[in-house]
Order: structure tokens, then sequence, then C-alpha cells
């Protein structure tokens, strides 16, 4: 019998996967409880998976998630294919797992179910097509491997809670893999085939894994060990600069948080030629994407990406609402808080950016600025709370909904009302309580205790019993409700008052929603212009942007460009291409600043200092 090698895990102090070395011809173990999954890498180059899955009980159901990680549902059991049960026995598995025959049947669009009558195990068999890129997908080819398992691996229905292993095998030579845990990983000198545990399916899944001939580098901060992967050509990206800017990063949050829960943490990066975009936080890591050419046009997006994706190991990873537990994984999950767990947490990510000293305190006020200017061209505002765009963040696949009349965005709206909030927390203080004091209460309060908070009240309640204030008429106008909002009001405590002007831009004609892999759809074309004239409409596809396929800022793109100047559009309609040569023309927008009252307090600058740099101050209401 040969020797099983296995890097040690303790996965009471480390609740993720926990990758180890098997070295080949190991013999196999039937699980006792639990679900194992063998998961073939064996036909890369045809993007496909071949998973196999055993269990220890005669029938059961296996069923795939519609949604994980991104608040869509997009149906995984799309790209399942050749499921079967009872087939032959794969190398890796245990003898009796593999006796008798058995029967599997789909039940509906996402779930089958096997049945193997009086045999102790049930196995079942299925191939994944896997060519989904991006932070919240799952990718296989030649070059690389990326897995959110949710997309890969289907759960045993009632059995989520029960320990899982994954065993992948037929590993491409020379590849390597890193997971978003403190945990080991395979390389040139070990063998093709690695195993993983995680104590429960959804532990799995908040773990996925960047597999191939990646970049890696690390740094030890504070008793913690920070991992940093990328994925992509050495000459669009500087390790040392990236590892440099990280480590201020992680030490600006942990000193804003006063805590750090966790011991290792993975940043898992891909930096494509093509179009991308986004980034999933998860409880030990995060995956982001960039596009190579959005590093160079704009040096600070990955620093705003990283900032905002690490905040969130506390802010929704741990500091959680009620109304997302348990994960369900087969239909839309509806909360109201989106607007804190993700708009707020951009609040915190500008002041971690400050305290790092990757940004000013002019930068952060001309970035707020920004966002205020972005909210107010959504006339949207005006009937769509931030509440309620939190529950409908379902419709955002769809590009009518992206129209600046038919919705905002609770990122845009939810960071400036945390703003907003601790600018009231301020005030109603004395300048001592902060939206600092906020999250440290609510990490005590609920994430150390196992607990999730009851969505925006609980967030109201916290603010109270830290200032003494009444918020309610905060919440009711500006959470729940859609007032305008003051801003001369709040921004005067910290000497400031917005300013209006309007600013001549270039143009195509039409407007697009958000770009999605390289793709954005036209919501609106305006009338009398070139664009209407060559017959573009709202629904239509533009694929590509002077030759190239669209940047993920697209909009800003095309924005600095010049009056007059020619530009190519490659555009779908109704499933046929063409492309499109439209001349820009200027059209007038509004743009904001924050700039100083004429005359600014002493106590009004201290504030401001305090406030731009995330401080309490302890002393002020003395």
């Amino acid at each position: 019998m040969r020797r099983l090698y296995r890097i040690a895990c303790c996965l009471l102090l480390c609740p993720a996967l926990c990758i180890a070395v098997w070295a080949q011809g190991a013999e196999s173990q039937c699980p006792a409880i639990g679900t194992t999954y063998g998961v073939s890498l064996r036909r890369a180059a045809e993007h496909t998976v071949h998973v196999d899955v055993v269990a220890h009980a005669p029938t059961g159901d296996f069923q795939l998630p519609v949604w994980n990680a991104l608040y869509q549902v997009r149906d995984f059991a799309q790209y399942a294919s050749h499921a079967s049960a009872g087939g032959g026995v794969p190398a890796w598995m245990c003898a009796q797992c593999a006796l008798g025959d058995a029967s599997v049947r789909k039940v509906d669009k996402t779930t089958w179910r096997v049945e193997t009558g009086s045999q102790p195990c049930i196995t079942f068999s299925y191939d994944i097509y896997a060519n989904d890129a991006g932070p919240f997908g799952a990718q296989l080819d030649s070059d690389h491997a990326f897995f959110n398992w949710a997309e890969v691996l289907v759960y045993r229905t009632g059995h989520r809670d029960e320990p899982v292993t994954v065993r992948l095998l037929d590993v491409p030579p020379g590849w390597r893999l890193r997971d978003t845990g403190p945990f080991g990983g395979l390389d040139e000198r070990q063998t093709q085939s690695a195993d993983g545990h995680a104590e429960k399916y959804d532990r799995l899944v908040d773990s996925p894994i960047e597999m191939g001939t990646f970049a890696e580098s690390s740094y030890q901060q504070d008793g913690a060990t920070y991992h940093v992967v990328v994925d992509g050509d050495s000459a669009d990206y500087d390790m040392v600069a990236l590892k440099a800017s990280l480590q201020k990063i992680t030490a600006a949050a942990v000193d804003w948080m006063q805590d750090r829960p966790y011991g290792e943490y993975t940043f898992i990066y891909h930096f494509p030629q093509g179009p991308a975009g986004g980034g999933m936080e998860h409880a030990y890591g995060t995956a982001i994407d960039l596009s190579a050419g959005r590093l160079q046009r704009d040096p600070l997006a990955v620093a705003g990406v990283s900032a905002h994706e690490f905040f969130h190991l506390w802010n929704v990873k741990r500091i959680r609402p009620r109304s997302l537990e348990p994960v369900d994984y087969t239909q839309e999950q509806y909360t109201r808080v989106l607007w804190f767990s993700e708009g707020v947490d951009s609040t915190v990510a500008e002041h971690i950016l400050v305290r790092a000293g990757l940004i000013d305190g002019h930068q952060f006020l001309a970035r707020l600025a920004q966002q205020i200017g972005q909210l107010y061209s959504r006339p949207a505002r005006k009937w769509q709370s931030v509440e309620e765009s939190s529950l409908d963040t379902w419709f955002d696949k769809y590009p009518h909904y992206q129209d600046a009349e038919r919705s905002i965005s609770y990122y845009n709206k939810g960071q400036i009302v945390g703003v907003m909030l601790d600018l009231e927390m301020r005030r109603a203080s004395g300048g001592r309580k902060s939206l600092r004091d906020l999250f440290q209460y609510m990490n005590q309060r609920w994430a150390k205790r196992g607990e999730f908070f009851d969505d925006s009240e609980s967030i109201r309640q916290a603010a109270e019993v830290l200032t003494g204030g009444d918020f309610r008429d905060f919440f009711r106008h500006y959470v729940s409700g859609t007032d305008e909002i003051p801003y001369d009001d709040f921004f005067a405590t910290v000497g400031l008052h917005l300013v209006h002007r309007q600013e001549a831009l270039a143009t195509p004609g039409f407007i697009t929603g958000r770009v999605r892999n390289g793709v954005a759809a036209v919501i609106r074309v305006e009338s009398d212009r070139e664009a209407e004239e060559q017959g573009i409409a709202p629904g239509d596809e533009v694929l590509e942007f002077d030759g190239k396929p669209l940047p993920a800022d697209f909009a800003t793109t095309v924005s600095r460009r010049q009056e007059g100047e020619s530009v190519r559009f490659k555009i779908r309609h109704e499933g046929r291409e063409r492309e499109v040569t439209l001349r820009l023309y200027l059209r007038q927008v509004d743009e904001y600043a924050l700039e100083d009252l004429r005359a600014v307090t002493p106590a009004q600058a201290a504030r401001r200092t305090a406030w731009i740099h995330g401080e309490s101050q302890p002393e002020a209401g003395k």
C-alpha cells in the first residue's frame, strides 16, 4: 500500500478548501459521509471538465446552482451534458462504490435523481463545458483553469452541510494551483493529481481555484501571509508594484477595522488582452479581472477594485445580512441591503486608498463628486430608492434595465449614502463617532458572534446606539425613500459645497449599458444624428470599437476623443453584424466638484481631515 502525502490544514481554524497532493496510484478510500468529486482536466483543449461524483447513499438528487457570486440567474446546468450513473469505474473510485447498476433521470432543468437500489453508494457522472471567463465563472483551456466551483460541481440536495472532497485529476504537466484559502498547491515536482477537502459545499464554492503557469508572489504582514497570483502577460503588469500597492491596502484596512480574521489571504488576478472587468469577494481571498489596456489607461483601477474586494472580507462575508442566509442556490435571493454590502463597501474603499497613500484628499473629493454626478445623470433616482435597486439587482442582465430612466445603481447611490451617513454620524456625535465606529461595532455585535444583521434596520439602530441620535428620517428619506440628497447641508459640516458646471464631451450619438464580456447593448439613440440615420436602434449590440473589443470604460474612452473624429463600430442587429462609421459630436454634460466654502472654520477643516482619512475625533465633543 503506497503512502498518502498530505499538506496539513486545520479545518476548524481555516474553514475553506484544503488542497493536498496524492501520489499516483494511491489507494482510494470510500467516503463514509459526505460527497467526493473526481474532476478531470484531460479535455482542457475542448473546455470540457469531466466530473464523477460519489456519495454514500442508495439514492439521491444532485443539483447545479442556478446562480452564485453574481446576482443573476445563469442556470449553470446549461453547460452540463452526458449525465450518467453506474457506468465505468474511475481509477480513483473505490471498488465497492462502483458495484451494481444505477439509473439517472432529470427531475427539472438543473436536478438529476440517481437510484442504485440496495447498493451503498451513488455514482453520478457528467461533463461541464467551461469557457466562462471572469471572476464569476469557470474556464478551462490549454493555458489555465479558473473554477468558481458552483458552476462545475453539483451538490446533493439536503446534504450541503456534509464534508466534501475534490480530487483534481489529469492536471497538465507544469501546472501549479492556488485557491483562495491558506493552503498548499501543486508544482512541477509533484504529481498530476491533487486532493482538497472542505467542511461543507458552501465553503467549497467560496474558495475558487486558479491553475496553470501563473506568476506568484507573497508577503508577510502583521502575522498573516498574503499570496498574489497573476495570470497574464508579464509585459502588461509590474508584480513588484502590484505587491507594494496591496501591502499598503491590506495594512490600511486591517488597521481601520482593528481586526484580521484570517491567517492567509489570496489575491487572484487575470489581466487578459481582451475585454475584462469585475471582482468577486471570498472569505479568504478574491478573484479580480482587469483588461491589460485598462491597466495602462488607469493605474488606479487595480488598486480601487482590490481595496473594494478586500474590504468585503468583513462587509458581506462576515458582517452579513440575514436576508442572504442561508444561501438558496435554486432561485433569486432578495435583499434590500446591497446598498450597504456593496455601495458602502465602496465608501470605505476610498478611505482605505487615502490611508494607504494611493490617493490624496483632492483626488478623494474629485472621485466623490464624480459619483454624485453619475447619480444626477439618472432620472430614475426620483422614483427608485436604493433599497429597491438592491431588490431589482436580478434585472441587471437586461439592457433596458440599464437605461438611466429605468434604474439607479446601488453601488453608486449606496456609496454616496455611505458618505452622508458618515457625515451625519459625525454631526450627531460632535465628531466623536463615524463610519469606522459603525463597522467596528457591527463586526463585534454580529460577525464575531456568527450572527446576521437585520438589513437596513440594524444599520440604523447601530448608528443610533453609537451617536445617541435619531436616524429614522435619514433612512426614510435617503435609503427607503427617493428624496433628493441636500448635499450642501451635509458637506457644510466639513467646509465644502457642491458646484455644478457643464462640459462638452464627445459622443457617437447613442448610449450603451454596461460592458459585459466586451459587448454593450444600445439603450438609447439620439434623434437626428448619424447613429439614428444609419439604423442603430435600442437593443443592438456594440461588439467592437475601432477594430478592438470594447474596453470596460467604453463610454469614458469615447468621450475623450475629438469632435468630428470618425470612429468605427461593429454592430449586431437581430443576429446580423455590420460595421458603422460615425463622426463624433460634442454634447453638453453636467460636471460636479466639491469646493471650499467662502470661509472654512478650523473646526470644519479638522473634521474634513478626519473624515477623508476615515478617522473619528475622540476629543472633538469635549
